[in-house]
């Protein structure tokens, strides 16, 4: 039965307080300490604001959109039913202020909402919505590993082949399996989760890539899915227990780790980060101002 049919991503809904008052890791954050402890800093300690971007947001409106089609009943996920669906979430995101800010003309908006109808069409190339079998979707899940909590919402919870498989959808360009390895790896965290709190070891993580244009990728190449065995769930529990004793340890000596590599030419925080001559001390008053000045070109409130 299908629980939670307003995410908590756009009902404003905070996650349940941590068990026994535990500091909480979530999976994404353990990837952005792996993809750059720096970064993790800026975004999670310094609390620096960031602005967002087209695929982001992109992306959490196609969640939206399928997660109201899949809290439907099987019989009721109709071409009409999505169609109904894709206009009940724009006219959400039209209000909400990371859509504003990206402050689209004419001709960019009227891309954006093409871009995601096809993401969309795209799913309906690998899926057919009737036939998903949807055990519960933006499930929040937990598990305490000895000093910290482990916690974070899945977005799509699903039963094949008599198994729980955790899912997620990804609106860039398919990737094949060697190159989709912290994805997958973010989502057997949550397979951890769900074997201690549901009791249920989930057989397989899964991710369908929705993303890249108007091709013609075969299933197998958009949906990608790994068995999930004892090996992952040690190797994440050991990643997860590894990770917090850095972040403590950085917490304290001040010291975090710097990971130069391309990806830092789209890093919110490139011009404050001492690897690139910046100055951390100044990120968060000029983080602040520059979200503060582009709310205003938004003609949004200035936030509290």
């Amino acid at each position: 039965m299908l629980t939670g049919t307003t995410p908590r991503a756009y009902a404003g809904e905070s996650m349940p307080a941590p068990k026994a008052k535990l500091p909480r890791l979530s999976p994404s954050r353990i990837n952005t300490y792996i993809s750059c402890p720096m970064k993790y800093r800026f975004q999670y300690i310094e609390s620096v604001p960031s602005l967002p971007n087209a695929a982001m947001v992109r992306g959490s409106f196609v969640h939206r959109v399928l997660e109201l089609l899949l809290a439907r009943a099987a019989q009721d996920r109709t071409l009409d039913a999505v169609r109904k669906d894709f206009e009940i979430a724009e006219g959400e995101f039209r209000l909400r202020d990371d859509f504003r800010l990206l402050l689209l003309d004419a001709t960019s908006e009227a891309d954006f909402w093409e871009s995601c109808r096809e993401c969309v069409r795209a799913y309906y190339r690998i899926e057919q919505p009737a036939t998903a079998n949807i055990v519960e979707l933006e499930k929040w899940v937990s598990t305490p590993l000895g000093e910290f909590e482990l916690g974070g919402f899945i977005d799509r919870l699903e039963r094949d082949d008599g198994g729980l498989v955790v899912s997620d959808y990804k609106t860039g360009a398919p990737k094949p399996l060697r190159f989709s390895t912290d994805y997958l790896r973010q989502l057997t965290y949550y397979a951890l989760m769900c074997e201690t709190q549901l009791n249920e070891t989930p057989h397989s993580v899964r991710i369908y890539y929705l993303g890249g244009g108007k091709d013609e990728h075969t299933r197998d190449e958009r949906v990608v899915t790994q068995a999930v065995t004892g090996t992952t769930l040690a190797d994440v529990r050991d990643t997860a227990r590894r990770v917090f004793g850095e972040i403590e340890a950085g917490k304290t000596s001040g010291e975090f780790a710097m990971n130069v590599t391309k990806l830092c030419n789209w890093c919110d925080f490139k011009q404050w980060c001492p690897a690139h001559g910046g100055d951390i001390g100044q990120a968060l008053a000029a983080g602040t101002e520059r979200v503060a000045l582009r709310r205003r070109e938004a003609g949004l409130p200035e936030k509290s």
